[in-house]
């Protein structure tokens, strides 16, 4: 485990006063993604994500999320697929109705057009925020996205935005 990871999940579990509750989430939506192609080049992706997110309490989470993306460039067929994982940090108490968060997510980022498959290292800096709907759902907004792609052809600044629906699949309460 990298350094970084291990401070943040050490700072997660121990930080007193703030282990409420654990739950486990399970996130989808649609993405929009202003996609840098390289070379000048950008283009309009659209698509969806998924994702599951443990919270190791109140502040802290960690996410996985997987997310595709398509679009044409070109004239030629652009799919994009992202596999990241990383730590996030949300603002408020548990049983807040609106809670603001932020995430940074590295991992795999896989790319195809013209039958030509390429993968890079992909590093994802975001914020939202979570609006309660009902006691296990949530809409999640997530209007800045930053996503740092290093590719062969050189690295890739794109911006994402996302909306979709949070379902709380499970949930721990502690004393």
């Amino acid at each position: 485990m990298k350094p970084t990871y291990a401070f943040l999940l050490s700072l997660a579990i121990f930080s007193p006063g703030t282990a409420r509750s654990q739950q486990f989430d399970l996130a989808g939506g649609y993405n929009y993604q202003n996609s840098d192609q390289g070379q000048g080049l950008r283009t309009h992706l659209n698509g969806w994500y998924a994702s599951g997110q443990f919270d190791l309490n109140d502040h802290f989470a960690l996410t996985l999320e997987a997310d595709n993306y398509y679009g044409s460039v070109n004239s030629e067929d652009e799919r994009q697929q992202n596999f990241v994982f990383g730590p996030q940090y949300i603002f408020l108490q548990e049983d807040r109705r609106t809670r603001p968060f932020l995430y940074v997510q590295a991992g795999d980022q896989r790319s195809s057009t013209n039958n030509e498959v390429e993968h890079a290292f992909n590093l994802q800096i975001g914020g939202g925020l979570q609006i309660k709907v009902s006691q296990r759902f949530s809409l999640q907004l997530t209007p800045a996205e930053y996503s740092f792609v290093k590719a062969s052809s050189g690295p890739t600044h794109s911006f994402s935005a996302k909306v979709g629906i949070s379902w709380t699949a499970w949930k721990k309460s502690r004393g």
